[in-house]
């Protein structure tokens, strides 16, 4: 595959800009902000899970099939195009979790965002994914899991402090 472009890696780099401002405020702002905030933050995480899945369709509309030893072709596209849709689905159960439970959707969104990279992973190593895009998926996974864990450890110790 060809490689990631310049701006798809300053672009993926820009994307953590709101979910470390919306982790920033939840730990430097007032307490009365902050369950907004975590409204935000689950909702900006949803976004960011639906459009990792995005990715696999994108590529799968755009490229032919890559035909893997002992695989039909087409099998893979089929793949991607519904794993593709499972980040979306992740992250709506996650927003509706956080009507009721606010802990469960970050945990949804760690798995979610940890599950994504688990098949991005495999799919590099098939070779169905650019140069470079590993790279910038563990530098964009790992800081989004770092906040989603952050916010999650001070939306306990609201619970234990109130």
């Amino acid at each position: 595959m060809k490689r990631l472009p310049l701006l798809a890696i300053i672009m993926g780099i820009a994307s953590l800009i709101p979910i470390i401002g919306c982790t920033c405020a939840i730990i430097f702002l007032s307490p009365t902000v902050t369950p907004r905030m975590l409204e935000v933050t689950v909702g900006y995480g949803t976004v960011m899970l639906s459009f990792m899945g995005a990715v696999h369709w994108g590529l799968a509309l755009e490229t032919p099939a890559i035909i893997t030893p002992g695989q039909e072709a087409g099998k893979t596209n089929t793949y991607r195009l519904l794993l593709g849709s499972v980040p979306a689905g992740i992250g709506w159960l996650a927003l509706c979790a956080a009507m009721f439970h606010e802990l469960a959707a970050l945990l949804m969104l760690m798995a979610g965002f940890g599950g994504m990279l688990v098949v991005e992973r495999m799919a590099w190593r098939k070779g169905a994914m650019p140069r470079g895009y590993m790279t910038l998926q563990w530098i964009v996974v790992t800081v989004v899991e770092v906040c989603l864990l952050t916010v999650t450890v001070m939306a306990l110790s609201w619970k234990y402090t109130a």
